[in-house]
């Protein structure tokens, strides 16, 4: 009896010193999730380090695990790819310089094609249509010198 008390004390002993782990297991997996779905594989296009099955892929993923169980920041963590590979590296890259187009280029295309559109309309509206009117009321005077000779000639 005195045998089965004790492997149940070593049982749980064990049992809670495992427990921890796994739950530091699921934090540390949740981070390398949370930082890979931040950067792009090189290798896939348009997927996430998180989400790509390249082998790069998972090498990153690896990368991030050491580092986060180091205890490095995840910006820190990004810092280090993006001092690596660049700022295309990342699936948000920071909105400056050649970048800053692809954000801002857009809205000025839309906001541009509106101001030319506006002043088409307006130029349209403002041209006068000759009216049937105005243009019996002024007849050209070569036309009328020609209808006339035509007239003598034919007689009509």
């Amino acid at each position: 009896m005195r045998y089965g008390i004790w492997l149940i004390a070593v049982l749980v002993t064990l049992l809670g010193l495992l427990l921890p782990t796994v739950g530091h297991a699921d934090a540390l997996d949740d981070g390398v999730r949370r930082v890979a779905l931040q950067l792009q594989c090189p290798v896939c296009e348009g997927e996430t380090a998180a989400d790509s099955p390249s082998g790069l892929a998972k090498d990153m993923r690896a990368l991030i695990r050491t580092r986060l169980a180091a205890g490095v920041s995840d910006q820190q963590i990004l810092d280090e790819f993006v001092a690596s590979y660049g700022d295309s590296i990342l699936t948000e890259p920071p909105k400056r310089g050649i970048s800053l187009g692809v954000w801002l280029g857009p809205t000025i295309a839309v906001l541009l094609g509106v101001v030319v559109l506006g002043l088409l309309l307006r130029a349209w509206r403002r041209t006068p249509s000759p009216s049937a009117a105005a243009l019996a009321a002024a007849p050209d005077p070569e036309v009328t010198e020609e209808y006339v000779r035509f007239r003598e000639e034919f007689g009509r």
